[in-house]
């Protein structure tokens, strides 16, 4: 069945490759990202600026529906949401929260869009999301031991703003110390409230938790976590992962063949923590 789908991130790395193979797969894909896909990558449809919070930018070499949008300001999200849901026409059967910023990014920024922006935006899409819907987080496979710090990321993901996640000491040490680690526990704890709140209106809610992968901000993460660490994990595993490894967990989880999947979060990792959990990194 063609489904609609909405997926964030869409002009680079996992987002570029979740959309295009969805696209592939004959569903329809209106993309979201702060910066517009590469021309050479978006074929001929219209463009919405949500950022400024107008519609009807029609690029004559786009090929999807693509809204620009930033995931750190309450004001685009709302005209983004506008937007989406003047395209879609109708329900929207999945959602791809895949945008995000690394820790490189100043902690206030990583906070508001790895977060805030995506708790905010999914929330105001939810009245459009059809029965049985999915809904897939990504996070990280930094996250194995989220429940550490489960009762600071309870209240970061309650936050109202950056400046309130500030005024809470204990949280913002945290964000001080790994800002990209904390961000991720938040999205895990998010997957998990969000697919028990949802679960009367059949919407299912999961997460992806990728390894190191190869694209555009793998540098950030070596520089954020470590060079020596990080080649080290691609040297034992021979590589490190290719997005359409990861994009192809995001929709099996989007696809009626995850209907009974709920509130869980799949590492795709190629065996890294199980590798560190024994030992041999």
């Amino acid at each position: 069945m063609k489904k609609t789908i909405v997926v964030t991130g869409v002009s680079s790395g996992i987002g570029a490759q979740t959309a295009a193979q969805l696209r592939e797969a004959g569903h329809r894909v209106i993309g979201v990202d702060r910066n517009p896909p590469a021309p050479a990558d978006t074929g001929a449809a219209t463009q919405v600026n949500a950022e400024a919070g107008t519609a009807g930018q029609t690029n004559a070499e786009a090929g999807q529906d693509f809204v620009q949008l930033d995931l750190s300001s309450t004001e685009s999200i709302q005209a983004g949401v506008a937007q989406i849901t003047e395209l879609a026409g109708g329900p929207i059967d999945g959602l791809a929260n895949i945008a995000g910023v690394p820790g490189t990014a100043p902690a206030e920024v990583v906070m508001a869009v790895n977060v805030l922006g995506l708790r905010d935006f999914t929330q105001a899409l939810l009245p459009q999301l059809a029965t049985g819907a999915g809904i897939v987080n990504l996070a990280s496979s930094v996250t194995f031991d989220w429940r550490s710090n489960v009762e600071q990321a309870s209240r970061a993901v309650q936050a109202k703003s950056v400046e309130e996640l500030k005024a809470d000491e204990q949280v913002w040490a945290l964000v001080q110390d790994e800002s990209y680690l904390f961000s991720k526990q938040c999205v895990r704890l998010l997957t998990e409230k969000l697919a028990a709140s949802l679960v009367q209106q059949k919407i299912r809610v999961n997460s992806v938790s990728p390894g190191p992968v190869s694209t555009p901000i793998l540098e950030d993460f070596k520089t954020d976590h470590g060079r020596e660490k990080v080649e080290g994990a691609s040297k034992l595993l021979g590589k490190f992962g290719e997005v359409a490894e990861i994009a192809d967990v995001i929709e099996f989880l989007l696809s009626d063949s995850a209907r009974w999947v709920n509130g869980t979060d799949i590492r795709v990792d190629g065996g890294l923590v199980a590798s560190r959990r024994s030992g041999n990194l």
